[in-house]
């Protein structure tokens, strides 16, 4: 069963056989052989062409030879050293063997079997074996010993050029003959060399040639493999099609059956099958989302990347690409609605610190909501939502929006220089930037706020001349000095309910101060 090459060196030409399944299913001829070998020999040493042939039949049996060129001057030569000179001759025709049978066969020889008196040329076989691609040990020499069936008496058939002269008198001697089918191949004529009278369908294509050029099974086309979102998916090609063969008109069932002289075969490639293809939306099967926009309803498709560029699904799938399917966005609706959003409509993040902690807000020129809540334009929508969107209303925050303030207050009666005044405390002070600031104040990018509650932190002397008829151009050219429940006080500090203010100016030359009275607002 094996795939074997069986090559004829001989003197003008090299013929090869290729066989296979006990029958020869190829033939071909290198005009190329030994002759090659001595003409070279005849050039390098300038000897006639017997001389070169004798030559070339010793190099292998003496280290060193003795020769006479054609002026008739005697020499001596190495062989080893004549070998090498030739090498570049043998590789050739070693290399001309191995091209013209992998022309001739299907896939490349399991073995060469060297028969003629060529094959001894030296290092011919090693060569062989490297142009085959072969090791050492799948290239050598047939020889008569390896025949079964026959004896030789005159001691004198000993070489592989033997072997062939050897073969044809063995089938003679057996009455085999040469035994040839007729047959029609996809309406070519040919008469087929079968030995053992058993060729089948399979053997009649090969040794036809059909199948050098054309196959019986089809590749499958190839598959698609991308990530959609991270996950793995593969689109397959198809497997394609098989060889349809015929035989007298008739689909054959198996390779292995047998044909006859007189047969019709007719053969018809496997078609291979078509590489995978597919849009994004063919593998995807992609839903539009159904919203509510501005009391309307509005239908978006997901926005699609495909190797992080924009794609459609009508972009077709590309092999190792990196899919993903993009949330969608408010700011997609808006553009659904065509919604110039670069030109006219634009957010920016304000950052403000409350309490030393940062925190980032969105203001815009307009006023966005979904399903009845504050959005922004990056807010993921999903099916069903209800988006608002109010262009004429500005999106801004105030203080009171970040922060919580109670609704409870507390009034602190204070006595000022013997007027009662009654401060309404609320629940919470607030500073902006270091200054007192209001709940209904704006905020400003970058404003540090800081929020103190009622519980932490009592009532400051500041906090009355809100409260007070207070004129700062009356204490020019004065010293003032403040009392709480008769203690030197500043403006910093602490009042609780009941607590007495008084306020003393006297005259920078004047030891004594004196009580200032106030009016109240």
């Amino acid at each position: 069963n094996l795939n074997i090459l069986l090559v004829d060196i001989g003197a003008g030409t090299s013929d090869l056989a290729l066989t296979k399944d006990g029958y020869i299913y190829g033939y071909g001829m290198v005009p190329e052989a030994g002759d090659e070998i001595t003409e070279a020999i005849s050039q390098i040493l300038l000897v006639d062409f017997n001389a070169a042939e004798t030559i070339k039949r010793s190099l292998d049996k003496k280290d060193v030879l003795d020769y006479e060129d054609i002026w008739g001057k005697k020499h001596k030569i190495n062989s080893q050293n004549l070998i090498e000179k030739l090498s570049p001759r043998i590789k050739k025709l070693a290399e001309a063997i191995a091209r013209t049978a992998l022309e001739l066969g299907e896939a490349p020889p399991q073995a060469v079997i060297g028969v003629g008196g060529g094959s001894l040329t030296p290092h011919l076989i090693k060569e062989l074996a490297v142009s085959f691609g072969l090791s050492q040990e799948q290239v050598g020499l047939r020889l008569p010993q390896a025949i079964k069936n026959i004896k030789d008496r005159t001691q004198r058939l000993t070489g592989p050029e033997a072997v062939t002269p050897i073969g044809i008198a063995l089938i003679a001697a057996n009455s085999l003959g040469l035994y040839f089918i007729e047959l029609e191949v996809n309406h070519r004529k040919f008469r087929i060399l079968d030995f053992q009278q058993k060729k089948d369908v399979l053997g009649a294509l090969t040794v036809s040639g059909v199948l050098r050029k054309k196959r019986l099974y089809p590749r499958p086309g190839m598959a698609i493999t991308c990530s959609v979102n991270g996950e793995l998916k593969i689109i397959k090609g198809t497997l394609g099609k098989a060889a349809r063969i015929l035989r007298n008109g008739n689909p054959v069932g198996e390779l292995s059956e047998k044909i006859e002289n007189g047969d019709r075969l007719e053969f018809e490639e496997a078609r291979d099958g078509e590489n995978a293809a597919k849009s994004i939306g063919e593998l995807l099967n992609l839903q539009p989302i159904k919203i509510i926009f501005n009391q309307e309803a509005v239908e978006i498709l997901p926005a699609l990347l495909m190797n992080e560029r924009p794609a459609s699904l009508d972009s077709g799938v590309i092999d190792r690409a990196d899919i993903r399917i993009l949330p969608l966005k408010i700011k997609d609706a808006l553009r659904h609605k065509a919604i110039n959003l670069e030109n006219r409509f634009s957010e920016r993040q304000i950052l403000v610190n409350i309490n030393g902690s940062p925190t980032i807000l969105t203001q815009a020129n307009f006023t966005l909501s979904l399903n009845g809540k504050e959005a922004h334009l990056n807010t993921e929508i999903k099916q069903n939502d209800n988006i608002e969107f109010l262009p004429e209303k500005p999106t801004s925050y105030k203080i009171k929006d970040i922060i919580d303030i109670p609704e409870t207050v507390e009034k602190v009666h204070i006595n000022v220089s013997g007027k009662n005044i009654e401060i309404t405390v609320e629940p919470v002070q607030i500073f902006m930037n270091g200054r007192p600031a209001r709940p209904d104040e704006f905020l400003l990018d970058g404003a540090d706020i800081r929020v103190y509650h009622l519980k932490e932190r009592a009532v400051i002397l500041s906090e009355i001349f809100r409260y007070i008829d207070f004129d700062p151009r009356d204490t020019l050219g004065k010293r003032m000095k403040i009392l709480v429940n008769d203690t030197p006080a500043g403006f910093t500090t602490p009042l609780v309910d009941g607590s007495k203010v008084r306020f003393l100016f006297e005259d920078r030359n004047e030891e004594e101060a004196k009580d200032r009275k106030f009016g109240t607002n």
